[in-house]
């Protein structure tokens, strides 16, 4: 028998495990996996093994200097370029003249290739599958199969729905080499996507080959603890190296002291220390020259060679990789990994799930609960604000590079809209920002000190098709701007996400790197479009603007003058930091909120016969309002995770007063001086309304708390959180839950301030 054996893979759902080692060399009760795929091939008579090499060849290169595992020799064939499974397999399996064995070298098997092998022949099969019926096929590649066992098409990790076979398919083949001219000599080309469904359409013969033994894909690093446990308690048929005693622990070198607590089974490797009593539970591994401090707790963990556990620490369903270590009281929690020659400081924490990558270090007592593979490396970054978090500690200058570096290796993106508030920390995180974009071969498009309403119709004026928005201060925060101006989807954020959890981005050449373009003078071109939403001049009419944002108020007031508008007296508008919400006062009206204001200006497009777009979250009134007038409100989402807000994207693009106070508060001049109405005669035709917004933590399952509550409403479309109509008909009530889960957000709409707070507090009962 001769064998292929597949060992290029990077395996980056096992990092940072395999940083600094290739996935078939990842260790199992001491050994590299590949040698228990070695084992199982000398067993059934192998007699010459090629392996495939591509991430970290010479690891495995190294492993094994003569060219031989016991008495198989090995030949080590290198991939340039990727070629795919089967373009691998090609190039390694040239000039071969009989049926040969495709193996994974990253997944662990008891199989009876002999018994395959004869299958394989009785049945004269081009190809042969070894399969395993698996009790979730969801996450496999399925083979359907007809009679005798031949093959009848695949299916790759489908849902229930399609998942009409359980005989996954085990990355295992037997190929007559006669297949191997439909393969091409360049380019990727799998068996699965590619040669298999060819060779269908051709009526070769391919066949499939149930065995019921032990098969484990190591695919991630909860398999990678999970196997090993398998391996201890005897379910696969394999060669545990050292003295296995009547608990079904292996011992490699002697027996720890009576002071160590033993629950079998476990796994002690040569040479490990003991440096007092210490507890050591079922489904531990502890390898080759580790150390174990006194009082310290392992359980069903995995501790790799030359690795330090202090005294008095707690390791639970965690992984320490070699050359590892924690210090004394530290705790790991499950899922959590220490990468190689990582230092976990003295009473630190691991959060379940934290990875830390190879050569970092946790502070004494500090508390994980983020990757860290480049000073921050957060899982999921965004919340409600964007980026968000303390200036120098949480949102830093590197970070923000970072930060720049994912937003630029989004697929696609050759372009980044960039502008600032102006601020000092606003300034060195911005810099920060387009120097990791430009890092990447992207463009970036300065449009210097904005606030943010005019950052946003800036950015859609110029066709920008994604912006970052920083507003600096004590807390800063980054905030992506989408198409026209308005927030980018989901989409936008997990590619960021992925690239900041992966310390995966795009580089470029010192000769190919961005360019930054300077767009400062588009303030310019913001300021003649706000003198066109009243393009008749409001002579005759008094306002004026003020606004804790002294820029916004010097804009505002600088085109009511030049519109021929009265600053000395009248109504007094307020615009927010952000250019977004709009208030006003006279001695006539009183205040009037926002979302009055908006509702207004809403009636001014309704009476022309135009529907509105919305966000989400702006008030159900306006629905019925637009309904009177035989328009639409239609809604667009803050963060959607599909196309199914397209349209109310499309036509929020050509109504930025809804987003923009400023041009909100010149529409509404122009309203009334075209109308020739007071601001109190026009809000008469608004019904009365009153909406709070609260906002909660909430320390349980935040996704069961939405499906609770949206199984009290009859509410049919997909939208941003759970609409619930009082019961009383006093109004109604939107929840959403908080992007990092931590909490919800109440909108509450009445016909009065008290009885929307009523509302509030119903839902803020509920969460008791």
């Amino acid at each position: 028998m001769k064998a292929v054996i597949m060992a290029g893979g990077e395996g980056s759902r096992l990092r940072p495990l395999t940083c600094d080692l290739p996935k078939p060399m990842a260790p199992l009760c001491g050994r590299p996996i590949l040698e228990y795929i070695l084992d199982l091939l000398h067993k059934h008579g192998c007699d010459e093994a090629a392996m495939t090499l591509m991430y970290l060849p010479q690891c495995i290169m190294g492993h094994f200097p003569d060219k031989r595992y016991k008495d198989v020799p090995l030949r080590f064939v290198l991939e340039n370029a990727p070629l795919g499974t089967a373009g691998s397999v090609k190039n390694a399996a040239r000039g071969a003249r009989e049926d040969f064995l495709v193996i994974s070298g990253d997944a662990l098997c008891d199989f009876d290739l002999s018994a395959a092998f004869a299958a394989h022949r009785k049945n004269r099969a081009d190809i042969t599958v070894i399969v395993k019926k698996v009790a979730d096929p969801r996450e496999y590649g399925l083979v359907r199969t007809g009679k005798n066992g031949r093959i009848e098409g695949f299916v790759e990790k489908p849902s229930y729905a399609q998942a009409v076979t359980n005989l996954a398919n085990t990355g295992i083949y037997i190929i007559n080499p006669d297949c191997l001219p439909l393969i091409p000599d360049e380019g990727q080309f799998d068996f699965a996507k590619d040669l298999f469904p060819l060779m269908l359409k051709k009526g070769m013969r391919l066949f499939a080959f149930e065995d019921a033994g032990y098969w484990c894909d190591i695919g991630d690093l909860t398999t990678y603890v999970s196997c090993q446990r398998d391996m201890l308690e005897g379910r696969v048929q394999c060669r545990v190296q050292g003295h296995r005693d009547e608990n079904g622990s292996v011992f490699a070198g002697g027996r720890p002291s009576s002071g160590v607590k033993i629950s079998p089974p476990v796994y002690i490797g040569n040479d490990v220390t003991f440096d007092g009593e210490a507890t050591i539970a079922a489904g531990s591994v502890v390898c080759d020259g580790c150390t174990i401090g006194n009082g310290a707790k392992v359980r069903g963990s995995i501790v790799l060679q030359d690795s330090y556990i202090g005294a008095n620490t707690t390791l639970s369903g965690a992984v320490v990789c070699t050359g590892g270590s924690v210090k004394a009281g530290a705790g790991l929690f499950e899922g959590s990994v220490a990468g190689s020659k990582s230092v976990i400081g003295a009473g630190a924490v691991l959060s379940p799930g934290v990875k830390i990558w190879p050569l970092k270090q946790i502070e004494d007592f500090a508390v994980a609960r983020d990757n860290l593979q480049y000073g921050i490396a957060r899982s999921n970054v965004f919340d409600d604000d964007g980026i968000a978090g303390e200036t120098g500690v949480e949102l830093t200058p590197e970070f923000c590079a970072r930060v720049g570096a994912a937003v630029g290796s989004i697929k696609n993106c050759t372009r980044v809209a960039i502008a600032t508030n102006g601020s000092r920390a606003g300034f060195a995180l911005g810099e920060a920002l387009k120097a990791g974009i430009l890092s990447t071969g992207c463009q970036v498009w300065d449009f210097g000190e904005q606030f943010e309403a005019q950052f946003d119709y800036c950015a859609a004026l110029a066709s920008a098709p994604l912006g970052v928005y920083v507003e600096g201060g004590q807390r800063s925060s980054l905030r992506l701007v989408g198409e026209g101006g308005l927030p980018a989807p989901r989409s936008v954020e997990r590619s960021i996400e992925g690239s900041l959890a992966r310390g995966e981005y795009r580089r470029s050449r010192w000769d190919t790197l961005g360019e930054c373009v300077d767009m400062a003078g588009m303030r310019m071109l913001y300021e003649c479009d706000l003198l066109k939403c009243a393009p008749q001049g409001l002579e005759g009419m008094h306002a004026c603007v003020r606004s804790e944002n002294p820029k916004i108020a010097a804009v505002a007031n600088a085109v009511l003058a030049r519109l021929g508008c009265d600053l000395r007296c009248g109504t007094r508008f307020s615009i927010d930091q952000s250019g977004r919400r709009l208030t006003a006062f006279s001695e006539v009206d009183g205040y009037v909120w926002h979302e009055r204001l908006l509702a207004l200006g809403c009636i001014s497009e309704f009476e022309k016969g135009r529907s509105v777009a919305l966000p989400y979250d702006a008030p159900r009134m306006l629905d019925r309002l637009a309904a009177q007038f035989g328009c639409a409100a239609c809604r667009y989402f803050e963060c959607p995770a599909d196309a199914s807000d397209a349209k109310a994207r499309e036509l929020a693009k050509t109504q930025p007063f809804v987003r923009d106070a400023l041009m909100l508060a010149l529409k509404l001049l122009d309203y009334l001086a075209r109308s020739g109405q007071t601001l109190q005669q026009a809000l008469q035709s608004t019904p009365e309304f009153a909406v709070t917004q609260k906002e909660y933590a909430y320390t349980g399952d935040v996704g069961a708390l939405m499906r609770t509550l949206g199984s009290h409403t009859a509410q049919k479309e997909m939208g941003e959180g759970v609409l619930l109509p009082d019961k009383d008909k006093r109004g109604v009530v939107l929840v959403r839950p908080l992007k990092r889960g931590a909490g919800i957000r109440v909108y509450a709409e009445a016909s009065n301030t008290e009885i929307a707070q009523e509302l509030c507090a119903q839902i803020e009962d509920t969460l008791a």
